[in-house]
């Protein structure tokens, strides 16, 4: 790709060799900043105001991190294989137009975290500047707008600034917080809730599976020849290390700051930072303008991959990409603007939610990749109404819609409590059961393809052509 061009000019498209770039080690940066943004303390802190301890809080934050994490980054590894959007690739398991169900339930994710990221980003903004909170959101959304428009190679250029100020900040707010607060009023009470400590996992591994429908587009201008181990590996210590370390320091904090944590939990940080406070408000902003860049770029390729599926077309210029992205958000903002103060519980419902219904297509989406298609596809037949993948896939929606429904006796939120949760003491395992039951009832449902795959590996033929669907475009014609 042209080092002149500063607008990224691809969107849904393929990615043709001569435009792939960059080292998988940049992906470490990507994901350390994204995970390492103030909702991601806001989600710390749910561990302890659910019932854990502080001291319990740290590991369950640590495995549901890793098992979340671990899932996640295998779909990093489909970006540079394929060189398509994540929610593209999808159309190889539910069809043309069945992927267009998982592609909503995507789009709500990216809708709803830009939200709560700007109601906490207009937070940090309002703090630094003397400004109202809500003047602070439209300034978050207008960076985050412009931020997602110039697109793929910038995000990942700001993310090496944002990743490196975040971690400096949370290590120095973690020390503060054992050295100078009272954090044996903290490790002194660790009565342990199992119920909570289940609840805990599963909102941490709800934390980065809900990046799933999006990793690859980050990984997809990376070169084919790229290594399988280093694009999962980079991408699962980014993500794994910025969610422990900021739910950790979530935990903390509001075991230590109680009601005013949850007051005003940018506030509070900012007052643990003591002298360097607008260093913390500063990395807050940049942490978490990453996550909601990354929620407007990943919510535009989604609502222009629906709409273009509907009307045929395989390709979006630069004018109508930057259309999409201001769409996105400004129906965020407006959100935002009127959350409810109980935030907190809002939130830890909309995470839940997501859980329920985002890890059974996680699970038939690996399913697919590794153990059905092994990673052959022609990419494309992903770009044709009536290709091999298909306009509806019924085995996927069957082994979907009962990955979801599987869970309903064991689902725990606000909202409803299955029998067995309650049973169990409120401990929250329905995730599990969908993820294994979505994922064994779609491999099964897919014999014939297993077949047709087992037949080409014997014969050792080549992989499906990667073929690029729709010739490049010069810049020009598309402004």
């Amino acid at each position: 790709m042209a080092k002149t061009v500063s607008v990224e000019r691809r969107s849904i498209d393929f990615i043709p060799p001569e435009e792939r770039h960059g080292s998988p080690r940049s992906l470490m940066f990507v994901w350390f900043a994204a995970n390492t943004s103030i909702t991601a303390v806001v989600t710390g802190a749910l561990f302890v105001i659910l019932g854990n301890s502080a001291l319990w809080s740290i590991p369950a934050i640590i495995l549901g991190n890793a098992v979340g994490g671990f899932f996640t980054a295998l779909h990093s590894a489909q970006g540079p294989k394929l060189g398509v959007p994540q929610m593209i690739q999808s159309r190889a398991q539910f069809g043309y137009f069945g992927a267009i169900l998982p592609l909503i339930l995507a789009l709500m994710i990216y809708v709803g975290f830009y939200a709560t990221g700007l109601v906490l980003g207009g937070q940090a903004i309002g703090t630094l500047f003397h400004v109202p909170a809500q003047v602070g959101a439209m300034v978050f959304a207008l960076m985050s707008t412009a931020l997602a428009i110039v697109g793929y190679r910038w995000i990942h250029r700001f993310s090496h600034v944002a990743a490196v100020l975040s971690a400096v900040v949370f290590v120095i707010l973690l020390v503060r917080i054992i050295s100078e607060k009272n954090i044996g009023a903290v490790t002194d009470t660790p009565a342990f809730d199992g119920a909570a400590f289940v609840l805990g996992i599963s909102l941490s591994a709800s934390w980065q599976l809900t990046f799933g429908p999006y990793i690859a587009d980050y990984s997809r201008y990376l070169p084919e020849s790229t290594p399988k181990k280093a694009t999962i590996g980079w991408t699962f210590l980014g993500s794994v290390l910025g969610g422990s370390l900021a739910m950790t320091l979530g935990a903390l904090a509001a075991a230590l700051g109680g009601k005013a944590f949850g007051h005003d939990q940018v506030g509070y940080l900012a007052g643990l930072g003591g002298a360097v406070w607008p260093l913390v408000l500063l990395a807050v902003i940049l942490g978490k303008l990453t996550g909601n860049t990354l929620s407007s770029y990943g919510g535009y390729m989604s609502l222009a991959t629906i709409i273009t599926s509907l009307v045929g077309q395989n390709r979006v210029g630069p004018r109508q990409r930057s259309v999409y992205v201001v769409a996105i958000s400004a129906v965020s903002l407006g959100i935002a603007l009127a959350a409810s103060s109980n935030f907190l519980a809002n939130f830890t419902d909309f995470l839940l939610f997501l859980l329920y219904f985002m890890t059974p297509w996680s699970a038939i989406n690996l399913v697919d990749y590794y153990w059905v298609r092994k990673e052959r596809y022609n990419v494309a037949q992903l770009f044709l109404r009536d290709g091999e993948y298909g306009r509806f896939n019924k085995g996927a929606f069957l082994a979907y819609a009962v990955g979801v429904l599987i869970q309903i006796p064991f689902m725990n939120s606000t909202l409803y409590v299955g029998p067995i949760a309650d049973l169990l003491g409120g401990a929250e395992i329905a995730w599990l059961i969908g993820l294994v039951v979505a994922g064994g009832l779609y491999y099964f449902s897919s014999r014939t393809v297993r077949l047709q795959t087992a037949e080409a590996v014997r014969a050792d033929s080549p992989s499906q052509p990667i073929q690029n669907p729709a010739p490049a475009v010069a810049l020009e014609e598309t402004l």
